[in-house]
Protein backbone atom coordinates (compact mmCIF):
# COMPACT_ATOMS: atom_id res chain seq x y z
CA UNK A 1 0.00 0.00 0.00
CA UNK A 2 1.43 3.44 -1.12
CA UNK A 3 2.00 6.03 1.56
CA UNK A 4 -0.79 8.14 -0.23
CA UNK A 5 -3.34 5.72 -0.26
CA UNK A 6 -2.34 4.95 3.82
CA UNK A 7 -4.13 8.10 4.89
CA UNK A 8 -6.92 7.60 2.89
CA UNK A 9 -8.00 4.09 4.45
CA UNK A 10 -7.27 5.28 7.75
CA UNK A 11 -9.86 8.00 7.27
CA UNK A 12 -12.30 6.16 6.09
CA UNK A 13 -12.03 3.46 9.27
CA UNK A 14 -12.36 6.57 11.13
CA UNK A 15 -15.30 7.67 9.51
CA UNK A 16 -17.05 4.30 9.68
CA UNK A 17 -16.13 3.78 13.21
CA UNK A 18 -17.76 7.01 14.16
CA UNK A 19 -20.94 6.35 12.40
CA UNK A 20 -21.41 2.89 14.37
CA UNK A 21 -20.69 4.88 17.75
CA UNK A 22 -23.11 7.98 16.51
CA UNK A 23 -26.03 5.21 15.47
CA UNK A 24 -25.01 3.01 18.71
CA UNK A 25 -25.13 6.46 20.87
CA UNK A 26 -28.56 8.09 19.85
CA UNK A 27 -30.01 4.12 20.11
CA UNK A 28 -29.04 3.46 23.56
CA UNK A 29 -30.21 6.85 25.06
CA UNK A 30 -33.44 5.99 23.63
CA UNK A 31 -33.98 2.62 24.66
CA UNK A 32 -32.47 3.10 28.27
CA UNK A 33 -28.44 0.96 27.19
CA UNK A 34 -27.09 -1.47 25.46
CA UNK A 35 -30.10 -3.95 24.82
CA UNK A 36 -30.44 -2.77 20.85
CA UNK A 37 -29.47 -5.48 18.73
CA UNK A 38 -26.00 -5.31 16.58
CA UNK A 39 -28.47 -4.82 13.65
CA UNK A 40 -30.42 -2.14 14.29
CA UNK A 41 -26.74 -0.39 15.04
CA UNK A 42 -25.58 -0.95 11.30
CA UNK A 43 -28.88 -0.30 9.50
CA UNK A 44 -28.89 2.96 11.81
CA UNK A 45 -25.51 3.73 10.77
CA UNK A 46 -25.74 2.14 6.80
CA UNK A 47 -22.83 -0.33 7.09
CA UNK A 48 -22.66 -3.80 6.18
CA UNK A 49 -23.55 -6.57 9.65
CA UNK A 50 -20.07 -8.20 9.51
CA UNK A 51 -18.67 -4.48 9.11
CA UNK A 52 -19.42 -4.14 13.03
CA UNK A 53 -17.04 -6.97 13.73
CA UNK A 54 -13.98 -5.08 12.16
CA UNK A 55 -14.08 -2.00 14.90
CA UNK A 56 -16.05 -3.74 17.99
CA UNK A 57 -16.63 -7.36 19.39
CA UNK A 58 -19.66 -6.81 20.58
CA UNK A 59 -22.61 -4.35 21.05
CA UNK A 60 -21.38 -4.12 25.04
CA UNK A 61 -18.20 -3.31 23.84
CA UNK A 62 -19.34 -0.62 21.92
CA UNK A 63 -21.53 0.72 24.71
CA UNK A 64 -18.39 0.88 26.92
CA UNK A 65 -16.38 2.57 24.26
CA UNK A 66 -19.53 4.70 24.19
CA UNK A 67 -19.33 5.19 28.16
CA UNK A 68 -15.16 5.78 27.87
CA UNK A 69 -15.19 8.25 25.15
CA UNK A 70 -18.69 10.51 25.88
CA UNK A 71 -19.19 10.16 29.30
CA UNK A 72 -15.42 10.03 31.04
CA UNK A 73 -14.63 12.90 28.82
CA UNK A 74 -17.22 14.88 30.15
CA UNK A 75 -16.29 13.83 33.30
CA UNK A 76 -12.94 15.06 33.13
CA UNK A 77 -13.85 18.56 31.70
CA UNK A 78 -16.09 18.95 35.41
CA UNK A 79 -12.72 17.65 37.22
CA UNK A 80 -10.62 19.81 35.85
CA UNK A 81 -13.12 23.06 36.56
CA UNK A 82 -13.37 21.49 40.04
CA UNK A 83 -10.69 19.57 41.55
CA UNK A 84 -9.31 22.53 43.30
CA UNK A 85 -11.95 22.42 45.85
CA UNK A 86 -10.64 21.01 49.33
CA UNK A 87 -14.37 20.41 51.00
CA UNK A 88 -15.71 17.09 49.30
CA UNK A 89 -19.44 18.66 49.45
CA UNK A 90 -18.73 21.76 47.73
CA UNK A 91 -16.74 19.50 45.08
CA UNK A 92 -19.75 17.28 44.72
CA UNK A 93 -21.99 19.74 43.74
CA UNK A 94 -20.53 21.63 41.75
CA UNK A 95 -20.12 18.72 39.60
CA UNK A 96 -23.43 17.70 39.89
CA UNK A 97 -24.87 20.81 38.93
CA UNK A 98 -22.85 21.14 35.84
CA UNK A 99 -23.47 17.58 34.68
CA UNK A 100 -27.64 18.62 35.00
CA UNK A 101 -26.55 21.67 33.00
CA UNK A 102 -25.15 19.41 29.91
CA UNK A 103 -27.82 17.04 30.36
CA UNK A 104 -30.20 20.25 29.88
CA UNK A 105 -27.75 21.54 27.04
CA UNK A 106 -27.69 18.17 25.25
CA UNK A 107 -31.02 15.83 25.87
CA UNK A 108 -29.68 12.79 24.32
CA UNK A 109 -25.97 12.92 26.09
CA UNK A 110 -28.71 13.19 28.98
CA UNK A 111 -30.28 10.11 28.46
CA UNK A 112 -27.20 8.54 28.10
CA UNK A 113 -25.85 8.88 30.98
CA UNK A 114 -29.17 8.43 32.78
CA UNK A 115 -29.03 4.65 31.12
CA UNK A 116 -25.16 3.95 32.55
CA UNK A 117 -26.22 4.85 35.95
CA UNK A 118 -25.86 1.60 37.89
CA UNK A 119 -24.10 -0.16 35.18
CA UNK A 120 -20.44 -1.45 36.22
CA UNK A 121 -19.08 0.26 33.17
CA UNK A 122 -19.78 3.67 34.23
CA UNK A 123 -18.76 3.51 37.74
CA UNK A 124 -15.04 2.34 36.30
CA UNK A 125 -14.68 4.57 33.03
CA UNK A 126 -17.37 6.94 33.21
CA UNK A 127 -18.88 9.87 35.19
CA UNK A 128 -19.45 7.16 38.66
CA UNK A 129 -15.79 7.02 39.24
CA UNK A 130 -16.02 10.67 39.59
CA UNK A 131 -19.23 10.68 41.51
CA UNK A 132 -17.85 7.80 43.75
CA UNK A 133 -14.51 9.07 44.25
CA UNK A 134 -16.41 12.30 45.70
CA UNK A 135 -18.99 10.36 47.47
CA UNK A 136 -16.11 7.93 49.35
CA UNK A 137 -13.92 11.20 50.04
CA UNK A 138 -16.66 12.55 52.06
CA UNK A 139 -16.79 9.34 54.10
CA UNK A 140 -13.60 9.12 54.94
CA UNK A 141 -13.69 12.96 56.15
CA UNK A 142 -16.62 12.33 57.71
CA UNK A 143 -18.15 15.29 55.86
CA UNK A 144 -21.18 13.16 54.91
CA UNK A 145 -22.68 10.84 57.05
CA UNK A 146 -24.81 8.40 55.77
CA UNK A 147 -26.27 5.33 57.66
CA UNK A 148 -26.88 2.66 54.49
CA UNK A 149 -24.19 3.63 51.74
CA UNK A 150 -25.75 1.52 49.13
CA UNK A 151 -29.65 2.53 49.58
CA UNK A 152 -27.93 6.24 49.94
CA UNK A 153 -26.32 5.45 46.43
CA UNK A 154 -29.17 4.12 45.00
CA UNK A 155 -31.80 6.84 46.08
CA UNK A 156 -29.52 9.46 44.26
CA UNK A 157 -29.14 7.12 41.20
CA UNK A 158 -32.90 7.40 41.39
CA UNK A 159 -33.43 10.80 41.55
CA UNK A 160 -30.04 11.88 38.67
CA UNK A 161 -32.38 9.24 36.41
CA UNK A 162 -35.58 10.91 37.02
CA UNK A 163 -33.90 14.24 36.76
CA UNK A 164 -32.20 13.23 33.43
CA UNK A 165 -34.80 10.83 31.33
CA UNK A 166 -38.05 13.50 31.91
CA UNK A 167 -38.24 16.16 29.72
CA UNK A 168 -37.56 19.16 30.93
CA UNK A 169 -41.48 20.47 30.46
CA UNK A 170 -43.01 17.39 31.79
CA UNK A 171 -40.94 17.65 34.93
CA UNK A 172 -41.62 21.21 35.07
CA UNK A 173 -45.20 20.78 35.38
CA UNK A 174 -45.50 17.64 37.81
CA UNK A 175 -43.35 19.81 39.84
CA UNK A 176 -45.71 22.66 39.63
CA UNK A 177 -48.41 20.59 40.56
CA UNK A 178 -47.47 19.13 43.20
CA UNK A 179 -46.45 22.88 44.70
CA UNK A 180 -50.29 23.04 44.98
CA UNK A 181 -51.00 26.33 47.03
CA UNK A 182 -46.76 27.36 47.05
CA UNK A 183 -46.17 30.34 45.20
CA UNK A 184 -42.50 30.47 45.54
CA UNK A 185 -42.43 26.21 45.16
CA UNK A 186 -44.12 26.93 41.52
CA UNK A 187 -42.34 29.64 40.54
CA UNK A 188 -39.01 27.72 41.54
CA UNK A 189 -40.47 24.83 39.74
CA UNK A 190 -40.43 26.82 35.92
CA UNK A 191 -36.93 28.41 36.81
CA UNK A 192 -34.18 25.98 34.74
CA UNK A 193 -31.34 26.95 36.81
CA UNK A 194 -33.55 25.98 39.96
CA UNK A 195 -33.61 22.22 39.02
CA UNK A 196 -29.65 21.75 38.74
CA UNK A 197 -29.43 23.42 42.44
CA UNK A 198 -32.66 21.62 44.15
CA UNK A 199 -32.08 18.07 42.89
CA UNK A 200 -28.21 18.68 43.72
CA UNK A 201 -29.37 20.20 47.76
CA UNK A 202 -31.62 17.07 47.67
CA UNK A 203 -28.53 14.49 47.01
CA UNK A 204 -26.06 16.61 49.93
CA UNK A 205 -28.86 16.05 52.29
CA UNK A 206 -29.24 12.52 51.41
CA UNK A 207 -25.56 12.42 52.27
CA UNK A 208 -26.04 13.57 55.56
CA UNK A 209 -25.59 17.37 55.06
CA UNK A 210 -28.14 19.77 56.73
CA UNK A 211 -31.16 21.85 54.37
CA UNK A 212 -29.34 24.79 55.55
CA UNK A 213 -25.73 24.03 54.68
CA UNK A 214 -27.23 22.29 51.16
CA UNK A 215 -28.55 24.88 50.09
CA UNK A 216 -25.93 27.55 50.94
CA UNK A 217 -23.35 25.17 49.10
CA UNK A 218 -25.55 24.74 45.73
CA UNK A 219 -25.88 29.02 45.81
CA UNK A 220 -22.02 28.92 45.85
CA UNK A 221 -20.72 30.43 42.18
CA UNK A 222 -19.94 27.57 40.26
CA UNK A 223 -16.07 27.07 39.72
CA UNK A 224 -15.49 28.64 35.48
CA UNK A 225 -15.22 25.24 33.33
CA UNK A 226 -13.72 25.61 29.46
CA UNK A 227 -16.97 24.63 27.92
CA UNK A 228 -18.72 21.41 27.99
CA UNK A 229 -17.72 17.81 25.50
CA UNK A 230 -19.14 18.16 22.82
CA UNK A 231 -20.08 14.45 20.92
CA UNK A 232 -21.45 13.85 17.15
CA UNK A 233 -23.50 17.12 16.62
CA UNK A 234 -20.80 19.63 16.30
CA UNK A 235 -23.35 22.37 14.99
CA UNK A 236 -24.12 23.23 18.35
CA UNK A 237 -22.08 23.47 21.24
CA UNK A 238 -23.35 22.54 24.51
CA UNK A 239 -21.20 25.22 26.17
CA UNK A 240 -23.37 28.15 24.46
CA UNK A 241 -26.41 27.29 26.11
CA UNK A 242 -25.22 26.87 29.64
CA UNK A 243 -23.60 28.72 32.12
CA UNK A 244 -20.10 28.79 32.56
CA UNK A 245 -20.91 30.06 36.46
CA UNK A 246 -23.95 30.16 38.51
CA UNK A 247 -25.39 33.36 39.32
CA UNK A 248 -24.49 34.45 42.55
CA UNK A 249 -26.20 33.75 45.76
CA UNK A 250 -27.58 37.30 46.30
CA UNK A 251 -28.86 37.12 42.85
CA UNK A 252 -31.52 34.65 44.43
CA UNK A 253 -33.19 34.35 48.05
CA UNK A 254 -30.99 31.08 48.97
Amino acid sequence: MTATRRPRVEKRKQATRLRLMEAAYALMAETGGPEVSIQEITTAADVGFGTFYTYFASKEAIYNALVEEVLEASGKVVDAATRHLIDPAERLSAGLQYTLLQARADPLWGKFLSSSLMRPASAANGLGKFFLRDVFDGLAQKRFKVDDVPMSVVAIVGTLHAMLRVERGELQMALGNLAQGHAADRAAAKDDMDLPRRTTALILRVLGISPEESVALVYKPLPPISGFARFFNGDSAASEEAPTSAPDSSESGG
